[in-house]
């Protein structure tokens, strides 16, 4: 299944609702006032909306100070916060071993958004040296939260065994937690597991309900994932060309409205979805696009290269011939165990779908229903 997911890299500044939302205006002073006076949520409020210019005059570096005051006093989202800014060098010079401390602070306290924060930096390396393992347990401390991104990439780690052993089993049930809080990675990738048997016996009406839902979002990928599920899936029952070329098309002008460039990746699945809704004269144009783009990414290992295009090139030639492209069946993966807690089928109302979940706890190589 070619899965086109958009990077799970964690998004440094934390998003909140101050609580300003209750009131359309502020009191400048009283809140200047409580803040003077030591009180560490007022501090912290006031450094945020000083930072982002949000019913006060913007001025980073005095949302800094405040926000500092804040974090002193043990304020958790603002030791995070205190990080994120380190991070990415708002309103004070770049630092990414400070920023590693302050989320260490808060990750310490219990701050799950913290914890996740760390462990990305011994991930990634920044601002600590490098530690796979150390990132696997500081997840795991964000997951038992039901942080949902940790989870998902707790997932992740899982899936590749990477700072832990390889379980693709225990990976479907991370995913699976995060997907229930809607977070839209996480249904992805789960998507994935189940179109592939990786983890999960295989079952292509619920790698389809949970791209479905995915797709909801405004994430372009996620509307990409469906549109070459029901345009190339091994169960012709569940093709369907026109909703396909809707969706490719949706994705790609979520990607220019947001002013990102053309993705040989969006662009092939959109010739899938032309050529399996009979449109096979365009099909074949953008299927020609997408190789004239392939060349364009120079991040691109050699050998990857060679093997996408000569799955172009293959696919060009059924278009040619007025045949669509239809994925092989997966192989079913060794360690794989039912989820029964996945209602993905009830929730979505799919035909067919079972009044309860199932049990069973052995192993399958049919579908979960």
């Amino acid at each position: 299944m070619k899965l086109f997911l958009l990077s799970l890299a964690f998004v440094s500044l934390y998003v909140l609702t101050v609580t300003g939302q209750q009131s359309e205006m502020i009191n400048d002073k009283e809140l200047r006032a409580w803040a003077d006076n030591g009180d560490a949520d007022s501090q912290f409020e006031l450094g945020l909306r000083l930072l982002t210019g949000e019913g006060l005059k913007k001025n980073e570096a005095e949302g800094v100070t405040w926000v500092e005051k804040a974090a002193a006093q043990k304020h958790l989202r603002a030791q995070f916060v205190l990080g994120s800014l380190y991070e990415e060098g708002v309103g004070v010079k770049k630092n990414e071993a400070t920023a590693f401390e302050w989320y260490r602070k808060s990750a310490e306290n219990g701050f799950a958004a913290g914890q996740h924060a760390v462990a990305m930096a011994y991930d990634l390396g920044r601002g600590v040296k490098l530690d796979p393992e150390k990132a696997t347990e500081w997840l795991e401390k964000a997951a038992e939260q039901n942080h949902a991104p940790a989870q998902t990439a707790l997932a992740a780690k899982y899936e590749r065994g990477v700072g832990t052993a390889k379980s693709p089993s225990k990976a479907a049930l991370f995913y699976l937690r995060a997907a229930q809080q809607d977070f839209v990675p996480a249904m992805s990738r789960l998507a994935n597991l189940y179109y592939t048997g990786v983890g999960v016996p295989v079952d292509f009406r619920r790698a389809g309900a949970w791209y479905q839902r995915a797709a909801r979002s405004e994430d372009p990928w996620a509307a990409n994932n469906l549109a070459w599920f029901l345009s190339t899936c091994p169960d012709e029952n569940l093709h369907n060309g026109e909703q396909a070329v809707q969706l490719a098309t949706r994705a790609l002008r979520i990607m220019d409205e947001a002013g990102e460039e053309q993705r040989y990746e969006m662009i092939d699945t959109k010739a899938a979805c032309l050529a399996r809704n009979g449109e096979f004269l365009e099909a074949v144009l953008w299927q020609k696009k997408a190789l004239a783009l392939l060349p364009a990414d120079k991040e691109l290992p050699p050998e990857e290269r060679k093997s996408l295009e000569t799955e172009f090139q293959s696919r060009l030639k059924l278009y040619q011939k007025q045949t669509p492209y239809t994925e092989a069946e997966p192989k079913q993966g060794e360690e794989t165990a039912p989820l029964p807690q996945d209602t993905i089928l009830q929730e979505e109302g799919i035909p067919g779908a079972p009044t309860k979940p199932k049990n069973s706890k052995s192993k399958s190589r049919g579908t979960v229903v």
